[in-house]
């Protein structure tokens, strides 16, 4: 895994110091080796995280013998062995071991259909000096991030948002404000910041150096595959998820510096544990987070595994205190408040790991995949609530405040709201101005009918991505590539063929397939119970001065940066409420926190450390 930076402008020569500080800015994403081509046009610059292929002589911006071709990649390509083999079959001869020599071959013989051939994780810029060409792309699932910012005569792309700020003048995207208040992440193309879009995953985009005017091609969308064979039975599925699942972990397991495995105590992360300390000979590292005697603290289950597959286990020890100190430093990597709690978890975490291993093998995207939140559970509920809602006149719900939590869903879609767990209604109250329209994820749920479909549709969207992005940019503060088994095409092509009937039945079941799967691996105590996720006591610690609480003044500050969109009088009302414990019908708090942090991150705002 590395960072890069692609800058394309007819005729310039960008300057040195320009260069040398984007270098800097990545230099987190790649501490191992850098390089900067620089010539009229066109300036790449890369840092890279050496893991496949280690050697200088797979070091980026990489070019082919002639001198034709460039290109700066991040991530892995899971089936390079395999194209490598089709590549030398055609002639083609290897100087490296690695993957990205087989993507820059890849593209000289197959051009743009190489696009059709890759399975990982990648985002990756190639241009054709002959041609006068530029190729960009980002995996179907963005796993790994692309931002690009673009002008009448400049487009620039780049693994993180900072890079380009050294290009265009940004500021907050009221848009984008407008859906982190309420979901906690912006979708599609929205990157939080104004002149810079994020890239969607399965889109490449290319142009011609003389004119840098960009055309769009969609060369994979995940969705398409949500097709339901209802011919498939339970043990024929089982089967196929099993099979799926242990090439994945295999294929995610390669590398030539090892690799660890983060363990929650979860079915998911624990299941990854399970495969890959199953398929290896030597002793799996594995990391988790401790909470002390905190209720949601999952040490039990994960020494059920750690017993189990005695696997070499460290925890990282989390209390309020290290929360807060670490959350500036969370935000200022994630370029955006953190999306879910956990980031900062992960980050610590990944600092620990960091000191043992550049790779982590995670359990994102099982829930995303097999239906494994409590809204799949209760998809009928929850749409029987979403049809009761439209029903209701407007100018009733304020006669009708004991049903709040069916006023949620008025006017509004189930399948896109339901996901939302804090209140939202008091947040919009507090913020008239920045309630969202209709964006990202009303389109990918509008492609489909069946509220099943829907549910998947905006999970596997926009709600994965945030969870991918978390993931990436928590990791790369510490250096450290994170690998998702789970998300991963060929096995999400299998699983969205699975009929509804055994995927989400419903009836408070969630990832039936899953658990089931897991049966042989994990205890049936640890598969079976009520799941519990990345739960911290967030509330607790913002009532704690020495916790998140030190941040309630940047709240009622008369520089506070969320006033401007809101009165400051109506946000100090709303914190001296907390602050006497009157919680109830009060946005959330901590949110409030993460996003003011967000804002006085950006440049010329008043700084906060970052550690």
């Amino acid at each position: 895994m590395c960072g890069f930076a692609a800058l394309f402008q007819t005729g310039r020569r960008f300057p040195p110091e320009l260069l040398s500080g984007i270098e800097a800015d990545l230099y987190h994403r790649g501490p191992d080796s850098g390089g900067i081509v620089s010539e009229s046009s066109i300036a790449l610059v890369f840092r890279r995280l050496a893991i496949l292929d280690p050697h200088d002589a797979a070091d980026q911006p990489m070019s082919d013998p002639e001198g034709r071709y460039t290109l700066v990649f991040n991530g892995e390509i899971y089936n390079f062995l395999e194209l490598r083999k089709t590549l030398e079959a055609q002639g083609v001869t290897f100087r490296t071991n690695g993957d990205t020599e087989v993507l820059l071959h890849g593209y000289r013989l197959w051009g743009t259909s190489v696009l059709d051939r890759l399975e990982g994780m990648y985002a990756f810029v190639i241009v054709d000096r002959q041609e006068q060409k530029v190729l960009a792309a980002r995996d179907p699932f963005g796993i790994k991030p692309l931002y690009i910012a673009k002008t009448p005569t400049l487009v620039a792309f780049a693994s993180e948002m900072r890079p380009l700020q050294r290009l265009v003048g940004t500021t907050p995207d009221p848009i984008a404000l407008s859906e982190l208040l309420t979901f906690g992440f912006a979708a599609g193309r929205l990157s939080n910041l104004k002149n810079i879009d994020r890239v969607p995953g399965g889109i490449a985009i290319s142009f011609s150096l003389s004119d840098v005017v960009t055309s769009e091609q969609r060369f994979c969308d995940p969705l398409a595959t949500l097709e339901p064979d209802e011919s498939l039975t339970e043990k024929s599925v089982q089967e196929m998820v099993l099979e799926e699942l242990e090439k994945s972990v295999r294929t995610h397991s390669q590398s030539d510096v090892g690799y660890t495995a983060q363990l929650s105590g979860g079915v998911d992360s624990s299941l990854i544990v399970a495969l890959s300390a199953s398929a290896t000979n030597e002793k799996l590292m594995t990391f988790g987070v401790n909470l002390g005697d905190y209720k949601y603290d999952e040490r039990e289950y994960r020494n059920q595994v750690i017993d189990r597959y005695q696997v070499d286990h460290h925890e990282v020890r989390l209390t309020g205190t290290d929360f807060a100190a670490a959350i500036p430093r969370a935000v200022h990597h994630m370029e955006g408040p953190t999306p879910h709690s956990g980031c900062v978890m992960l980050m610590l975490l990944c600092d620990r790991i960091r000191e043992h291993s550049k790779v982590v093998l995670t359990g994102e995207g099982a829930d995303e995949m097999f239906g494994g939140y409590m809204r799949y559970g209760l998809w009928r509920q929850l749409a029987r609530q979403g049809r009761l809602a439209s029903l209701v006149p407007e100018k009733m719900w304020r006669l009708l405040q004991r049903y709040r939590e069916l006023q949620r869903y008025s006017r509004r879609d189930a399948a896109i709201f339901g996901s939302v767990q804090h209140d939202f209604l008091s947040m919009w109250q507090l913020f008239p101005e920045l309630i969202p329209e209709d964006g990202w994820r009303h389109v990918m749920a509008s492609r489909f009918r069946d509220f099943r479909d829907r549910l998947f549709a905006v999970d596997q969207s926009t709600y994965l991505e945030s969870l991918l992005i978390r993931q990436d940019k928590m990791a790369m503060a510490a250096s450290v590539e994170a690998r998702v088994p789970f998300t991963h095409l060929p096995l999400a092509r299998m699983l969205n063929r699975i009929p509804h009937r055994i995927r989400v039945p419903g009836r408070r079941s969630t990832k039936p397939v899953l658990k089931r799967v897991a049966e042989p691996y994990l205890p049936r105590d640890l598969i079976y119970r009520r799941k519990v996720g990345l739960v911290l006591p967030l509330v607790e610690w913002t009532a704690d001065e020495q916790g998140l609480g030190r941040f309630l003044e940047c709240l009622t500050a008369s520089d506070c940066r969320l006033a401007q969109y809101t009165s400051l009088a109506d946000l100090r009302t709303v914190v001296d409420a907390f602050r006497l414990g009157r919680r109830a019908g009060l946005p959330s708090l901590p949110h409030l926190v993460n996003v003011e942090l967000w804002l006085r991150s950006l440049p010329g705002s008043t700084s906060l450390p970052l550690h």
